[in-house]
């Protein structure tokens, strides 16, 4: 809750995106790290996407807003994409509004997580 409080009144922050990341968090059910499940989308997760509509495949890292980099494929919880795939499993499509139009992915593979490799600590990028 603090990631989200702190960014809150930044200028290029979409509300929207954060009211929604905040519900998510605040009905997510609580689990220790050591019980997180592996094939679900954590911070720092690396994640293999699947575009439905053209084929695209691509792989992201989930990072918190201050380690966003485009070029580098990392991309922020509070983004769109980053938002619609926090918290969720492989095998899940979901949809997400990039340029005003509506696209969907599916989650391939969660290539990397961070609680899987016994990662339990939150780290700066």
């Amino acid at each position: 809750m603090k990631c989200i409080l702190s960014i809150e009144n930044r200028q290029n922050t979409n509300s929207n995106n954060l009211q929604l990341f905040r519900r998510k968090i605040m009905l997510a059910q609580k689990v220790n790290p050591q019980d997180f499940p592996p094939h679900v989308v954590s911070m720092n997760s690396f994640v293999k996407l699947n575009q439905v509509n053209t084929g695209i495949i691509f792989t992201v890292k989930l990072v918190y807003p201050e380690f966003e980099d485009i070029k580098e494929w990392k991309i922020s919880v509070f983004s769109t994409l980053g938002e619609a795939i926090f918290s969720r499993k492989i095998g899940d499509e979901v949809t997400y509004k990039a340029r005003q139009k509506e696209k969907r992915i599916k989650i391939m593979d969660v290539i990397f997580q961070p609680e899987a490799n016994g990662n339990y600590y939150i780290k700066s990028n």
